[in-house]
């Protein structure tokens, strides 16, 4: 497989590269994408029961996946931790009760270990050390993919998302970017279309494109051990 995407809940992959997915698959590249929860602690904006949140977004899923273009999708059912900042009485699904997440399950690395072997990415994009947002799930995914890589034994190009200009809150831990890409206007708008498929969690949808618009249509990355000038592609043979 060319690229990878290891995130912990449906929708943390389009944000971040949503429009590399589209253009790399368009190439003819394989791409993939591993989801580690089903988000069952997001919001429901009313749109299905606490119980129902789970299922409801990996449909969500899988129909941002097609627009994305995948050759590939996994997904699990570790718990979905907690976000930071959530608000008092708004609508969430049935996993905001438990306190339980990602940082509790290790055996994680394990499966990626594995799944590492069986796919054998040449690139795999997962968060920064910060979780971009600080999101407990996303830095123990941080953790366990930077792991299992190291474990892998294998030549994986990791890069983590990076942000042009963090926000002064996000500052500690964020790295700065190594490869910068611009998306030209077709692949931009399919990538909002893959992020409208998040229905439910459309209030985390617009909450981006209101605080980063900038990262609608500039996706960047930081490439683990990279020494040299700003590059664009994260494969050196990635093109039309």
């Amino acid at each position: 497989m060319d690229l990878l995407v290891v995130v912990p809940h449906p929708d943390d992959e389009v944000f971040g590269a949503g429009g590399t997915l589209i253009q790399y698959a368009e190439w003819g590249l394989e791409t993939g994408l591993i989801t580690l929860t089903r988000g069952e602690a997001g919001r429901t904006l009313g749109l299905c029961a606490p119980e129902e949140l789970g299922e409801v977004r990996a449909q969500e899923l899988r129909r941002a996946a097609e627009v994305l273009c995948l050759g590939h999708l996994e997904l699990y059912g570790f718990p979905n931790g907690q976000p930071n900042g959530a608000r008092a009485g708004e609508a969430r699904g049935v996993g905001f009760a438990s306190s339980e997440g990602v940082a509790d399950h290790p055996e994680i690395v394990d499966l990626l270990l594995w799944r590492f072997e069986v796919l054998r990415p040449r690139a795999v994009i997962t968060f920064g050390p910060n979780g971009s947002n600080r999101h407990p799930d996303h830095v123990a995914t941080h953790r366990f993919v930077r792991e299992a890589v190291r474990r892998s034994g294998q030549r994986i190009r990791l890069f983590y998302y990076a942000p042009l200009n963090p926000l002064p809150e996000y500052q500690e831990g964020w790295l700065p970017p190594t490869h910068v890409r611009h998306l030209p206007l077709d692949v931009l708008l399919r990538k909002l279309k893959a992020m409208a498929q998040h229905r439910t969690q459309a209030l985390s949808v617009l909450n981006f494109m209101d605080r980063f618009p900038q990262r609608l249509a500039v996706e960047s990355f930081h490439l683990e051990g990279h020494e040299g000038p700003m590059e664009r592609e994260l494969l050196w043979y990635a093109g039309p």
